[in-house]
């Protein structure tokens, strides 16, 4: 596995709105054909690790997963290819990485169904290797698992969503799947600011460097993403070689400035696009048709300020208090099971378990959200704290 330069910016866009399976075939292969056909990415009959947003596994009403008529629809061209296509992922951090778990997140995300077809399958294999990366700009080494070091190409298959920790979750974050699950802990406690860890994504998928992104915005998640958000239609299949951007293509569609986007600036940084991004090109169907503007973002997302003075002085001196800012997790003891897995989630060990219900110790809390990420009850709320307060009353 060795880096790649990121590769052309074009984005194919092609209008869906449904998940019948066969409109959705359609829309994949009119966007990839638009773009040269899947043959422009990936050669005849090799291995292919078909990569989706699983997180822990969740009915596709709920907008949590990308949607198996989306999942179905590439592996069949790509078997149709001659390739054999391996379905892969590591579920969240809070998941532990076994094979019965990823066997109990497939069969709820409705994967299974794509493994009836010929030359598909689904990995159940939890194993991963330490692999060296001296070229990141801020990690040296990152843990793979093997689907993905064993593939000869990798296409990723997203989810258009909002993220309460990096503001949207797309083509750059779902690669963050490949790093085996309790693992992914480790990263959130050493890059605790979403900048940082926007740095660290980049450098992951540097390494990695899929060959082709899919993204399923027929129906995304909007409010507070990427598990508690509400499903919204949305109304489109985007396909590109570059993550970041089907990412800058996505996230307009979504009502968002790519700017907003830390793993869109710090490629921008990165010189990867200039800061306007006017080299990002969209060929197809009309993207203004599907654009969302009311989109509801995180309740951690930014916005612009009201007055410029304010940007100058006092919102660069609120932003410099880092955690303060952000709201604060709160467990609600009345949907909370105890059932743990917001502790194994969080990173600095800041939940307890007491008397069969999750304790948070807000001074020692990072604001990474993996809690609320991880709960299938929804029992992890927000609360903000006076600075935040007093962000959000400078803002529009």
């Amino acid at each position: 596995m060795t880096p790649a330069d990121p590769p052309a910016k074009e984005v194919a866009l092609v209008h869906c709105r449904t998940y019948d399976e066969e409109q959705v075939y359609a829309a994949v292969e009119r966007a990839v054909g638009l773009l040269g056909g899947v043959g422009a990415f990936v050669p005849r009959g090799c291995r292919v690790l078909l990569k989706p947003n699983l997180l822990m596994g969740a009915e596709s009403r709920q907008a949590v997963t990308t949607h198996p008529a989306v999942v179905k629809a590439v592996a069949r061209l790509l078997a149709e290819h001659g390739c054999t296509v391996v379905i892969a992922d590591s579920p969240g951090a809070g998941t532990r990485y076994t094979r019965r778990n990823l066997e109990r997140a497939y069969e709820r995300s409705g994967f299974t169904g794509a493994a009836a077809i010929p030359g598909v399958s689904l990995s159940t294999a939890t194993s991963s290797k330490t692999v060296p990366f001296p070229e990141g700009e801020v990690m040296k080494r990152f843990s793979i698992i093997d689907a993905a070091l064993d593939a000869d190409a990798i296409v990723v298959v997203s989810k258009a969503k909002t993220h309460l920790f990096t503001g949207y979750s797309g083509a750059v974050k779902n690669l963050f799947g490949v790093i085996p699950g309790l693992e992914k802990p480790v990263f959130h406690a050493r890059f605790r600011d979403p900048q940082e860890f926007a740095r660290m994504l980049l450098d992951l998928n540097t390494l990695v460097h899929p060959a082709l992104h899919i993204m399923d915005a027929i129906v995304g998640m909007e409010g507070d993403g990427p598990m508690s958000g509400s499903p919204r239609p949305i109304g489109a299949v985007l396909a590109g070689a570059n993550a970041t951007a089907v990412d800058i293509v996505t996230s307009r569609l979504m009502g968002m400035d790519p700017a907003d986007i830390g793993t869109i600036r710090s490629a921008a940084e990165r010189g990867w696009v200039s800061p306007d991004f006017r080299e990002v090109g969209v060929i197809g169907d009309d993207p203004g048709a599907v654009t969302v503007s009311d989109f509801r973002k995180a309740s951690t997302h930014p916005s612009a300020p009201a007055v410029p003075f304010l940007n100058r002085q006092i919102l660069p001196f609120l932003q410099r208090r880092g955690t303060e800012i952000r709201p604060t997790p709160v467990p609600d003891p009345e949907r909370c099971t105890g059932c743990g897995r917001c502790a194994r989630a969080c990173p600095v060990a800041a939940i307890s378990i007491e008397e069969g219900r999750a304790v948070i110790d807000e001074s020692s809390c990072i604001r990474c959200y993996c809690c609320h990420e991880m709960c299938e009850n929804r029992a992890i709320g927000l609360r903000q704290g006076l600075a935040g307060k007093l962000l959000s009353s400078l803002l529009k």
